[in-house]
């Protein structure tokens, strides 16, 4: 179903701000307006009077006379839609439109007036485009894969930069509840990319774009050398390629891929580069998405305290509506680290919007991660029965699928619990299904050797609640860091 047409003084709105290079985050400082606001107000969420927009474009520096420039530029825009390009040899038709309009701005310098126009000519198509392809996604996404590539093969107008665009981002979706849909789907994206019609720098800037969402794909289905390849194979496609890129494309997602990457190879040093250099090229989409991967680093670290901090700011920033997926990611990680900071009563009053999330996305795995978060904020607030009931059904879950890492850490919140009660002996049968699951993963050495001193000290009824933490904090990290070596003697850290 094709998107909603923007009213046209969002449309102005979003213009004028990206010709000047400002962020929603950046010209929220600047006006006063909150920037999850001006996101509405760009995205037709909510009605923007004119006045209203003038107040806002004035902390740019810009007159009510650019409003009525961009507002005749628009206009002018869907007149030219329908008319062929002159030959190329002389200006086309939209091209004098905009020199004639950047003559009249008042109180403007003429080049910023045609550097405006100009993103709004790109702009305009890229919409076009984009509504196109998401009439095209619905018709292919009720095919089969097999009928999927036929229809590439057979029409042309399955050919679409933008349909590849919507795809690839598809793909991201997928990926978590499905890491093979998400391979098939990036791979749909990549045989768009090879046959979308034009210069052949345009479709090696595609296919690097599209690449790239292949080796996010990978990733996600663990596959890491193979990441790794493909990644490097789409960076070379996406610089190659950079001269016929009209400026459609979004690169940040590029360096997001690789900052994930790059985080799943255990390269934080690297991946942390990545992120900020995508924060500072974001104008504002992204955000929230990168402040996640970002805080998912700092937490592979051990330092919650940061990693909160960027959960914090992502969450000021974040639709819940236009991006439930992140929206879920971001509140279900903020309040996690909470409870590992003993902040438990901060985390309750939000669990109901938390767990509306996961049930409008319906992922089995996130309403059972829901269901241990709900643990521990019981645990955390002294609601111990309702905790262990909680733990005990994540258990009975991640033991039938099999996840060695997440059945370890909510068996030792459960050991927690029983610890405070004196319940040794159940604690004993608990650490021993930890060994024995563990061993039949196979689990890297060192997050085994740490159960093992946890399961030894329980058979001697001599663990304490402070070992438990401790190996709670190593296996959160140890996940992220095979490398990561456990001392049993060593004091616990803070979170």
């Amino acid at each position: 179903m094709a998107r909603k047409s923007l009213p046209d003084l969002s449309l102005v709105l979003t213009f004028l701000r990206e010709g000047q290079g400002v962020s929603l985050a950046d010209l929220g400082r600047l006006s006063g307006v909150s920037p999850n606001l001006l996101n509405d107000y760009e995205a037709g969420r909510r009605k923007l009077i004119r006045s209203r927009l003038e107040h806002i474009v004035s902390f740019l520096g810009l007159g009510p006379e650019t409003i009525d420039a961009t507002l005749a530029r628009l206009e002018a825009n869907r007149a030219a839609s329908r008319v062929p390009r002159d030959a190329a040899d002389r200006p086309s038709p939209a091209h004098r439109r905009i020199e004639a309009v950047a003559g009249r701005m008042a109180g403007m310098a003429a080049e910023f007036g045609r550097s405006v126009l100009s993103l709004l000519t790109v702009e305009g198509e890229a919409l076009q485009e984009r509504q196109r392809a998401d009439s095209l996604w619905a018709r292919l996404k009720r095919r089969p894969p097999d009928e999927r590539q036929a229809l590439l093969e057979d029409s042309r107008k399955f050919r679409s930069w933008a349909l590849c665009e919507r795809v690839a981002a598809e793909s991201v979706e997928a990926a978590a509840d499905s890491p093979a849909r998400a391979l098939e789907l990036a791979r749909l994206a990549l045989q768009i990319a090879e046959l979308v019609p034009g210069e052949e720098t345009w479709r090696w800037r595609l296919q690097g774009y599209a690449g790239a969402f292949v080796a996010n794909a990978l990733r996600v289905s663990s596959d890491h050398p193979a990441a790794d390849k493909a990644l490097m194979r789409a960076k070379k496609l996406w610089e190659a390629g950079a001269l016929g890129d009209p400026g459609f494309l979004n690169g940040v997602w590029v360096l997001w891929i690789e900052a994930s990457i790059r985080r799943a190879q255990r390269r934080f040093p690297e991946a942390l580069r990545q992120i900020d250099e995508a924060l500072t090229a974001d104008q504002g989409d992204l955000r929230a998405r990168l402040l996640l991967s970002k805080a998912q680093i700092f937490g592979a670290l051990g330092d919650t305290k940061k990693s909160t901090a960027a959960l914090r700011e992502a969450a000021s920033l974040i639709d819940k509506n236009q991006d439930p997926r992140t929206a879920f990611g971001v509140q279900f990680e903020l309040l996690f680290n909470l409870c590992m900071q003993e902040r438990a009563a901060e985390a309750e009053p939000y669990l109901r919007e938390v767990r509306e999330l996961a049930e409008r996305l319906g992922n089995q795995l996130d309403l059972v991660r829901l269901v241990w978060l709900e643990g521990s904020v019981g645990a955390g607030v002294g609601r111990t029965a309702e905790a262990a009931a909680a733990f005990e059904q994540v258990r009975r879950e991640f033991a039938a699928h099999g996840i060695a890492f997440d059945f370890a850490l909510v068996s030792l919140e459960l050991a927690m619990v029983l610890l405070k009660q004196s319940r040794t002996a159940e604690v004993r049968k608990i650490a021993q299904e930890m060994l024995a699951i563990f061993r039949e993963q196979e689990v890297q050495r060192e997050a085994l050797a740490a159960i093992r001193i946890f399961c030894d000290a329980a058979k001697r009824e001599t663990v304490t609640a402070e070992l438990t933490q401790r190996v709670i904090l190593f296996l959160r990290r140890a996940r992220h860091d095979p490398g990561l070596r456990f001392e049993p003697g060593q004091e616990a850290e803070a979170p």
